[in-house]
């Protein structure tokens, strides 16, 4: 009988083996998350997404560039007609008179009698093909959307931190989320344990006349609704694999890799602090509302540009020296009035940029309030934490004591039950606890933009 008093007590200390801290495990769970981190980035659909749209934004600048370069076109036309309007040009009426009287003066034929002539304005049998090169001398507009399209770059460069960013955070609230799924279990795995020794022990009590058959009977009630804790505990760590799957891109069954949790180092705070890319976002934002100012502005100079045509016209299949032809010119095109359309879309850009600047303003303050709402919520967390684990220390001690009462006859199985159940739940609420921090760190660390990709 002494041998079965004292397996529930070992029982009892691999039960509290879940806070037994060894050195070395916080850098494996730190280089374990590191890993999926990465995967994350790598893999997750949403920064591809993103990804493309900076990769069309590179190419938006490239043609906006592109508008500074010379411009060749290779134009050819054809044309045939019949009908239409016409000029008559009276040759023979000229020329018939003339070649009369010279054919009398030689007493020959050789000056033949002419026709009159009926020419149509449509050209007949007619192309033209020719190459155009053209190029942008001054025009204020092309160079103002060049600028913007860079500004778009940036833009969207900003968009694609802050989307990493809050994968980063997630990534990590999921795989605490996993952590603590996977010591609610082991907890409650350890409490069906000694549940069960509980019963085996309580049984003998019976079988010996040592207690009343009720005792057995609460014994398997309390087995059956802690077997009942753990399945709920066990798909809910199910859940949280496929969350945290689906976060990395993975098939959602993948298992997932969890050291024991640290629970000796209760992480402080934060000390770095980097540029929050939703501000970013904003000035970049800012500078363009103000390069759309200029751009509207610009739409009221003039634009000068030139252009040269080589090519050949004339009768068709016909090519020669006489066909072959080149045209110069410079074209400026100012616009004298439009409306006052200039004027307007420059003060809607003008609006749009005190907007923004407002928008940056209150941004600035509502972020400033995120970061000093987690710290003190990682503060907060911190304290629960180590009043958890003193609690969970008394419970233990307290436990172990009510188990030697009762073992010894001196104290009812009721209390016993008691002593159990506020143990079980003094050890959750510590993992929850300690986890907790984890995940407020994670939420500071998002606020101060402190990780580095």
């Amino acid at each position: 009988m002494n041998a079965m008093f004292r397996l529930p007590l070992r029982r009892l200390l691999q039960y509290a083996i879940v806070f037994i801290f060894l050195p070395g495990r916080a850098q494996t769970q730190d280089a374990v998350l590191e890993n999926y981190i990465n995967q994350g980035l790598k893999n997750n659909q949403g920064i591809r997404q993103q990804g493309f749209l900076l990769e069309r934004n590179l190419y938006a600048l490239k043609e906006a560039k592109s508008f500074f370069l010379p411009e060749v076109n290779f134009n050819t036309s054809y044309l045939d007609s019949r009908g239409g309007r016409k000029i008559s040009i009276p040759i023979g009426d000229l020329l018939n008179p003339v070649y009369s009287s010279l054919n009398q003066l030689t007493n020959s034929s050789v000056f033949p009698q002419v026709e009159n002539v009926s020419q149509t304005f449509n050209p007949n049998n007619y192309y033209d093909a020719k190459l155009r090169t053209s190029l942008p001398v001054y025009n204020a507009e092309i160079i103002y959307n060049s600028r913007i399209r860079k500004e778009q770059i940036h833009l969207q460069q900003a968009e694609l931190d802050v989307y990493k960013r809050e994968l980063v955070k997630d990534i990590k609230l999921g795989y605490y989320a996993c952590l603590q799924a996977k010591e609610a279990v082991t907890i409650l795995e350890n409490a069906v344990t000694l549940a069960r020794e509980n019963l085996r022990f309580n049984q003998a009590l019976v079988r010996n006349d040592k207690a009343i058959r009720t005792v057995v009977s609460r014994s398997e009630n309390e087995l059956i609704g802690l077997e009942a804790r753990l399945e709920d505990a066990r798909n809910q760590s199910l859940s949280a694999v496929a969350y945290f799957n689906f976060l990395l891109n993975s098939p959602l069954d993948n298992p997932v890799e969890l050291p024991s949790v640290q629970q000796a180092d209760v992480p402080a705070g934060i000390t770095g602090e980097g540029r929050r890319e939703e501000l970013v976002k904003l000035e970049s934002l800012s500078r363009i509302n103000a390069l759309s100012e200029q751009l509207a502005k610009a739409a009221a100079l003039p634009k000068l540009s030139t252009f040269i045509d080589l090519g050949s016209q004339g009768d068709f299949v016909k090519f020669n020296n006489d066909t072959r032809y080149y045209l110069f010119g410079v074209t400026l095109d100012w616009r004298v009035f439009g409306g006052n359309r200039t004027q307007h879309r420059a003060k809607q850009a003008a609006l749009e940029g005190k907007a923004t600047s407002q928008q940056i303003d209150q941004v600035e303050q509502q972020l400033a309030l995120q970061v000093e709402t987690a710290e003190n919520r990682l503060r907060s967390a911190a304290r629960l934490f180590e009043a958890s684990k003193s609690q969970t220390a008394l419970s233990l001690q307290y436990y172990n004591d009510q188990q030697k009462l009762y073992r010894e006859g001196q104290l009812l199985y009721i209390e016993l039950l008691d002593a159990q159940n506020r143990l079980i739940g003094d050890q959750l609420q510590q993992s929850i606890a300690y986890l907790t921090i984890q995940t407020r760190s994670a939420e500071l660390e998002r606020a101060k933009a402190s990780f580095v990709f």
